[in-house]
């Protein structure tokens, strides 16, 4: 599990549990020798924020598997000079705040974090003892009295694409256009926070989401991520708890007490790939390259990969070639591809997608924002949202509405499909 900075004690019972537990880590350490004279108030607020989220995501720890860890930040790096400076629970608090409850027997440090490459780390590991169930709510664990708070960082601009898929933030200077972007975030966080939104089944404990995150339904706080270090790539928005679950776990889902619909754009990238081209929209499944449904999927990938790539792929992209007939080469797929798409066929190789998935990424705040202004909540999925049952139909009509605003073309295929889940 990765630590959560923004993580917070939702009731005042566990608040003052908390406190005690930061003065006694303060008395510790007075009593050890480390520290020498009393920190400075403002230096002790930060101190007891940084003991709060190590309390709190320690607490949703204990929710999930036993032998699950947490991944906690220690590079002097991030803490100092990365994206740690932008959250008050990191800098040389936190480190300490760790050292102490290591210092008492109340965590046990599983693993250091080390560098493999440049790019690639393994990251330090902590996890509670029996002891610190003397000090904090965790048997059980009290995890519905937690809650998140909105991220700082409502705007992210990233370097690039690493081979985790993660890649390091840029710093930037604030502008007109940043300031519309946080601000646009801010309003979507405010009615979300206020919305009724749950997670059925959860009564046992918790899960890990695929990114490494809880599962759990105070996780609402979206951020918006830009990519390779301009404004003009990405743009997605990310953070929420519905995004890191697998598909049929997302029938668990509830908005105002109902299931869930997941409404969806169709084929939009090479759809938004025609309106660059300032083509007409080809009719039918534009995936539907030999026109019996077969190696849809195949083509799928196959499309978008040559959308992304800067230059013509050398190989074919992961999980593709089982789609095609046995035997077909790369080249020959990719030519089938060019042929059925001429129209397109110069942006591909040219790095497009990229400004494609900004476009996308556009889109789906202004259909989740017009849902917001008439009350109805939707959770966004890149190229989909996840509305109520009964509201279905009207998400549907807003993506196709703003489909038409984009592109001038009517023709947004827009689907909708419900949980297969009864009540």
């Amino acid at each position: 599990m990765w630590f959560d900075p923004q993580l917070r004690a939702k009731s005042a019972e566990l608040q003052e549990t908390i406190r005690k537990l930061s003065d006694t880590l303060c008395e510790h350490e007075s009593a050890s020798g480390p520290r020498k004279r009393a920190r400075k108030d403002s230096d002790r607020k930060k101190f007891a924020v940084a003991v709060e989220a190590l309390a709190c995501n320690v607490i949703l720890l204990k929710a999930v598997a036993a032998d699950t860890l947490l991944a906690v930040p220690r590079s002097h790096n991030f803490i100092w000079q990365g994206t740690g400076r932008t959250s008050p629970v990191f800098e040389q608090h936190f480190l300490t705040a760790i050292a102490l409850l290591a210092s008492l027997g109340l965590i046990i440090d599983k693993q250091r974090g080390y560098r493999i490459s440049a790019r690639l780390k393994v990251p330090s590991l902590i996890g509670p003892t029996a002891r610190l169930a003397q000090h904090l709510p965790i048997a059980p664990p009290d995890w519905r009295n937690v809650y998140q708070i909105d991220d700082p960082a409502l705007v992210v601009l990233k370097e690039g694409k690493d081979i985790e898929g993660r890649a390091a933030p840029i710093r930037y200077a604030e502008t007109v256009q940043t300031k519309k972007f946080a601000n646009q975030i801010r309003r979507i966080n405010k009615f979300l926070r206020d919305a009724d939104i749950e997670v059925i089944g959860q009564n046992p404990g918790l899960s890990l989401g695929k990114d490494g995150q809880i599962i759990a339904p105070y996780r609402r706080s979206l951020r918006r991520v830009f990519n390779n270090g301009t404004w003009m790539h990405g743009g997605r928005l990310a953070g929420g708890f519905w995004m890191s679950m697998e598909r049929s776990q997302r029938e668990n889902i509830r908005i105002d007490g109902e299931r869930v619909a997941d409404v969806d754009y169709r084929q939009l990238f090479p759809r938004l790939a025609y309106v660059r081209a300032g083509q007409p929209q080809p009719d039918g499944d534009i995936y539907d390259m030999f026109g019996d449904g077969t190696g849809r999927d195949g083509c799928k990938k196959l499309m978008n990969a040559m959308l992304f790539a800067d230059n013509p792929l050398g190989n074919w992209p992961e999980d593709t070639r089982q789609h095609f007939p046995a035997g077909t080469k790369l080249r020959t797929a990719i030519e089938m591809l060019t042929a059925r798409h001429a129209p397109i066929a110069k942006l591909f190789g040219t790095g497009l997608g990229f400004q494609l998935m900004r476009i996308e990424s556009d889109m789906l705040i202004e259909v989740i924002t017009y849902l917001a202004s008439i009350g109805v909540t939707a959770l966004p999925l890149h190229d989909a949202v996840l509305v109520a049952e009964s509201k279905a139909e009207i998400a549907a009509k807003a993506m196709r509405d703003v489909f038409e605003r984009w592109s001038g073309s009517p023709c947004a295929i827009v689907s909708v499909r419900f949980s297969s889940k009864q009540q």
